[in-house]
């Protein structure tokens, strides 16, 4: 008994030196999922990977031509295991089965941690894993090994740790030689250099990839670290450093190398906080919230960590998106290849956008960027101005799977959604300089791209787009898909308003823009009072995803009587094996029209078959299905339904003046408020609570004036504000004084 207490104190000491996070931020089991898959994915912006995966991915690194190009792998030689050795053997599995391992993912501080006590040796064995949030050129393992006995009784204590590697086969992308052997012990550092094997567009990429991997120590064999029998603690790292640049890689080893322990992890861990207390977060509270406040955090920490630190010891590198599942994966089609497609202006760029400008200023100029490519694609497939491809990697030529060249013919929503995401993220930054400078000239050349597409009938006054694939991918080559031909509208709306406020003259092109949008079908059946997703459309026909719904939230393009009953429509034909955020936006967009009862079910069932247990997981498809791990785009819906639509939120541009929609505000099930840490609008930033009762918003100092507009009554907010309203009587919107 004396000897258990023993060690739980000595472990709590051990936990309490660590920091603790709270609960909603601690992500703990005592066994790991059946599906490895479904264990944390870890990133910076610049590298990733998949805790126990075989892979680790750089930032903008693919391999493989056209639609075989993937991101490429490389071995994961962060995956280390630790043992604990005498002069007669090690520690086996076995002996970890008998005396137990904690799993843990440390929301809040940003690693990934196993614990193991061996109560027969009196030892705990902690190894932890990270890409470091600002040295975001390293990775890191960290190894403590704490003797809980007293050392009388150390006489055959082990003697030593075995640190191995397991990182996997060779890399089928990679060509890597050593160019140089060396240890951080001999003041060197053993170096590859690795080349991508394939061109993806050669007319776009002229030059192979070529990066440097340094690391700290070598593990091309089992390292063993002596540990005395009197020493009561033994800590080690294992640190790699990865770039395009051998100097860049090389610096970040040696700035890493000159920290103690302790300082690179809490140098890590603060920036984490930093990103919790500054930048964004959500706190549920009730009586029965822990498993919903963990899914959210997970959500926010997956998302958050495919982007780019802010914060980082060398400049980043351009950034080349979001994809579904993440930067830490892309080497399977299960993961996308981890391409580009409208997941990121749709489902994600919302959400990020919250975390700060900056964020979403970087996912955004990736189509920027990517401009020329979009505009080769639209000529090389015989029309004009800008198509953004379907999947796009990092020429951002199209790269579909060679499995579906439907989809890359088909369905061409993603430049309309693309000029739609430029709108809204305007609506919220009310940046004007940033519009002209980064959003015209895409909006411009989508809109010459969305009219040489269409087909227009003269006689009729009508344009349609024939042979098209909206959201629904069950149904290809049809006309007048709702969903394509609305965003169109908006599209091509949006390129006639950025063009004369940021001083285009061009008369004869705003009307030629004007005229398609006018003129394009917008299917709609009379009797039924909805819109069918395309012509020919038969009711009860089974659909795979969001699609026509999707004119409410997000879209804002019909909130009438019509779009209630597409809700209604849609719902009960809607397969049961769609994607994750199919839900979310069904529960947002019943969110709108009051539709409560409705509402909570469609959130509860967009999160609760799609998270795994342990670490808080999302799945692409619900339990029982195959489909992506770490969807990224799920997690997007998801926070979208509880900020925009239980919040009641929207951004609107409306004229030259921005607009902070506030429709009135309700809590999920069981949650009696959510506070959110930050909601930007203009140059300000926002703390927001809501209840079923009333929301209030407390608004920091900000070099703009605000007004709230209630009814018929307006009201001066000045610079900052701090309001409180009810859900029966919320404001109309709040909007910028210029």
């Amino acid at each position: 008994m004396k000897k258990i207490v023993i060690f739980v104190v000595s472990l709590l000491i051990l936990r309490g030196c660590l920091g603790e996070a709270p609960d909603e931020y601690l992500l703990q089991t005592y066994s790991l999922p059946s599906d490895l898959n479904f264990m944390p994915t870890l990133g910076n912006g610049h590298l990733g990977y998949t805790v126990y995966g075989d892979a680790i991915f750089m930032n903008g690194v693919y391999n493989g031509a056209g639609g075989n190009s993937k991101r490429a792998r490389i071995p994961n030689w962060l995956n280390i295991t630790a043992q604990i050795c005498d002069r007669f053997g090690c520690t086996t599995e076995e002996d970890v089965a008998v005396n137990g391992t904690s799993y843990e993912m440390n929301l809040r501080d940003g690693y990934y941690r196993s614990l193991t006590t061996f109560r027969s040796l009196g030892i705990t064995l902690e190894q932890r894993t990270y890409p470091h949030k600002f040295y975001n050129r390293a990775l890191v393992y960290e190894v403590v090994a704490s003797r809980l006995t007293n050392r009388k009784a150390r006489v055959n204590s082990p003697q030593y740790l075995k640190l191995t590697q397991h990182p996997g086969s060779s890399s089928d992308a990679f060509q890597f030689v050593v160019i140089n052997n060396g240890s951080a012990s001999g003041g060197d550092y053993r170096v590859l250099r690795g080349q991508t094997e394939v061109l993806e567009f050669e007319k776009f990429q002229p030059n192979h990839h070529e990066i440097f991997v340094i690391f700290s120590e070598s593990l091309e064999q089992p390292l063993q670290l002596e540990w005395p029998t009197w020493q009561d603690q033994l800590t080690h790292r294992i640190v790699i450093s990865m770039d395009r640049q051998q100097s860049v890689a090389q610096k970040e080893l040696q700035d890493v190398l000159q920290l103690s322990v302790k300082s690179l992890f809490l140098k890590h861990t603060e920036s984490w906080n930093q990103f919790w207390d500054t930048e964004f977060s959500i706190q549920l509270r009730g009586d029965d919230v822990l498993e919903l406040s963990q899914i959210v955090n997970a959500g926010i920490f997956y998302l958050a960590s495919s982007l780019p630190s802010l914060e980082t010891n060398q400049e980043n590198e351009p950034f080349f998106g979001l994809s579904p599942t993440g930067l830490g994966r892309g080497n399977l089609e299960a993961d996308y290849q981890g391409h580009n497609f409208w997941d990121t202006e749709i489902w994600m760029l919302p959400v990020v956008t919250q975390f700060g400008y900056e964020y979403g200023k970087q996912v955004l100029d990736y189509r920027t960027r990517k401009l020329e490519a979009a505009k080769y694609h639209a000529y090389a497939s015989g029309y004009k101005g800008a198509r953004f491809p379907w999947e796009s990697a990092y020429t951002g030529t199209e790269v579909t799977n060679p499995c579906c060249p439907e989809v890359a013919r088909y369905e061409i929503h993603i430049s309309p959604d693309i000029s739609f995401a430029l709108q809204k993220f305007f609506a919220q930054s009310a940046d004007f300089d940033w519009t002209c400078d980064k959003a015209w000239p895409i909006a411009a050349e989508v809109a010459e791209f969305l009219v040489s597409r269409t087909a227009c009938e003269e006689l009729k006054e009508v344009c349609h787009f024939l042979g098209v694939m909206g959201p629904d991918e069950d149904h290809p080559d049809v006309d007048d898909n709702v969903y394509t031909n609305a965003v169109a509208k908006i599209a091509l709306d949006f390129a006639v308003w950025a063009g004369q406020m940021c001083g285009n003259s061009s008369t004869e092109l705003f009307e030629k823009w004007t005229k398609v949008s006018n003129r394009l079908v917008i299917l709609r059946n009379e009797e039924l009072d909805y819109h069918p997703q395309h012509l020919g459309y038969v009711p009860n026909t089974t659909v795979k995803q969001a699609d026509t719904i999707l004119l409410g939230f997000p879209l804002n393009f019909d909130t009438s009587s019509t779009h209630l009953n597409d809700l209604k429509m849609y719902a009960n034909v809607t397969r049961e094996s769609g994607p994750a955020m199919t839900w979310s936006m069904f529960a947002a967009n019943y969110l709108h029209t009051a539709e409560y009862s409705r509402a909570h079910e469609y959130f509860e069932r967009g999160y609760k078959s799609y998270v795994r247990p342990e670490f808080k997981v999302w799945s692409e498809t619900p339990v029982g299905y195959e489909g992506s791990a770490n969807f990224l785009t799920g997690i997007g819906g998801f926070l979208q339904a509880l900020i925009f639509g239980y919040g009641g939120l929207d951004f609107v541009r409306n004229g030259n003046r921005t607009t902070m929609v506030m429709s009135g505000s309700m809590t999920p099930p069981n949650v009696n408020e959510v506070e959110v840490n930050f909601i930007r609008y203009g140059m300000n930033k926002c703390q927001w609570i809501f209840r079923n009762k009333y929301s209030g918003m407390n608004c920091g100092k900000s070099l703009q004036s605000f007004e709230m507009v209630q009814g018929g009554k307006r009201t001066l907010l000045g610079t900052s504000f701090n309001f409180s309203v009810s859900r029966e009587d919320p404001p109309k919107y709040i909007q910028i004084l210029r």
